[in-house]
């Protein structure tokens, strides 16, 4: 699964230039290749908005395919960083949480 898959806002990560030559290739933002890239790997991606239009355009990359070459070039990134990191606490949160529906 991937959490913050677009860096949480990471400028440096959108504006890669491979996702730029990739976006004016397939005529899709950089942001659409990186969460193409995402599912075509096989990962399961929330990005999350409350801006309409990049909600809209989070789910508009269902309709083309990077090459296997375009896949290769973009697993060549590696940044070292982590956007999402889990503490015990957070996980125990995460764990007793419940819906205000389901609560007595």
């Amino acid at each position: 699964m991937s959490w913050y898959p677009l860096g949480h806002g990471d400028k440096s990560l959108i504006e890669e230039s491979v996702f730029a030559e990739l976006g004016k290739k397939y005529g899709k933002s950089p942001a659409q290749i990186i969460l193409r890239w995402y599912t075509q790997m096989g990962f399961a991606v929330i990005p999350g908005s409350k801006n309409m239009d990049h909600i809209r355009d989070n789910l508009d990359i269902l309709d083309f395919r990077l090459s296997d070459d375009d896949m290769a070039e973009i697993a060549k990134l590696n940044k070292s960083v982590r956007y999402y990191n889990r503490t015990d606490e957070a996980l125990a949160g995460f764990a007793a949480w419940q819906p205000t529906y389901e609560k007595e």
